[in-house]
């Protein structure tokens, strides 16, 4: 649990480096807004390649009460932990998605529970794979936050 933790809390604040410092591309520039699934992504690659798995990659979506109001989320899951450095992209979202915590690890939680999965994703995450569309472009970003840990 506390090299997963320290992983996590180096991968968040290496990210933020990233983005201090100006580093190209239009990831760092909007972190952590809307950056759930890619930052999702290269999270998972950092916790296989240093060992930690099975890791589940988990895609919800909020519907308000009248369904007319939508908000997609991702985050991830390792050992029944709900793993989440982007969550306070929705600080200035109003209730009950408001959400100013950059860094959870924890059990899943009324507020995950708000996000309908039966819709989205939930599948054990390989790390990021060459076939994908985006995947120079993720591990292009992935080497630039290593270079921050």
């Amino acid at each position: 649990m506390k090299k997963l933790e320290a992983l996590v809390f180096a991968f968040r604040k290496a990210i933020e480096l990233a983005k201090d410092n100006n580093e190209p591309g239009c990831f760092f520039r909007k972190f952590p807004t809307g950056q759930c699934g890619h930052t999702s992504d290269m999270l998972a690659q950092l916790l296989i390649d240093n060992g930690i798995g099975p890791v589940r990659y988990i895609n919800g979506t909020y519907y308000g009460e009248n369904g007319s109001v939508m908000q997609a989320h991702t985050w991830l899951v390792v050992e029944n932990l709900v793993i989440d450095i982007t969550a306070d992209q929705f600080r200035y979202h109003a209730e009950p998605l408001t959400n100013n915590i950059p860094v959870y690890i924890g059990p899943m939680n009324k507020y995950y529970q708000l996000f309908d999965t039966t819709h989205g994703s939930d599948h054990e995450h390989f790390g990021l794979e060459q076939q994908w569309t985006n995947y120079h472009e993720l591990k292009m970003w992935y080497k630039t936050i290593l270079k921050y840990m």
